[in-house]
């Protein structure tokens, strides 16, 4: 199991330098204090992506307090901070372990039946930020690099394809993702640490 979160995790922090890099260089960036992705209705996400995050939350005891609140049926993301900060817009409570959905939004590309690279945003990024699409859009079919939304997923799916395909409304993802880890720690055998022989004592010579 924690060889299949490391995996997925190498995958993300490697998808998170290509996108910072696409974002620099295209000049795209997200809405000041905006989290419209997040609030979108009917999001979908794979178990497997959320491996990391079900670890993150076995690890420091705060699973239960989750599955609390999975049960709840909440409308939207459980990481989705609820608090309000004055003046700003609630995001991401858990960004450092956010799904791959979420890490590729934005900050990356798809094909379409021609080959063609499209920027995988919303609209409005291309609203507030159109004269660097446009451009963006040309760059990135002649020579400026944007990490591609089906080579990361293809990435995680040789992880563990089974996973990788179980598909659900993004919260039961993230409940099944937690289930699976906290049965595979509360039930992983505990290593015997080796006890160390007597030396034999040497036969005296006569």
């Amino acid at each position: 199991m924690l060889d299949k979160i490391r995996k997925v995790e190498k995958v993300f922090k490697q998808l998170d330098k290509e996108t910072e890099k696409f974002g620099k260089q295209s000049g795209l960036k997200c809405l000041t204090n905006c989290n419209l992705c997040c609030l979108k209705k009917g999001l979908e996400a794979n178990v497997l992506e959320f491996l990391p995050l079900a670890y993150y939350l076995v690890k420091n005891n705060l699973h239960n307090a989750a599955l609390d609140l999975l049960d709840t049926n909440p409308e939207h993301c459980i990481s989705l901070a609820k608090t309000q900060v004055p003046g700003q817009t609630a995001g991401c409570s858990i960004y450092d372990h956010r799904g791959l959905i979420c890490r590729l939004f934005g900050f990356s590309g798809v094909r379409d039946k021609n080959a063609r690279l499209s920027v995988y945003t919303c609209t409005y990024m291309k609203a507030e930020f159109s004269t660097e699409y446009k451009a963006t859009m040309e760059r990135i079919n002649m020579n400026m690099h944007i990490p591609v939304v089906s080579d990361f997923y293809y990435q995680i799916y040789y992880i563990d394809p089974q996973l990788a395909n179980d598909y659900n409304p993004i919260n039961v993802s993230i409940r099944k993702a937690i289930e699976k880890v906290a049965y595979y720690y509360a039930n992983k055998p505990i290593r015997k640490s080796r006890v160390k022989e007597n030396t034999p004592v040497a036969k005296e010579v006569k």
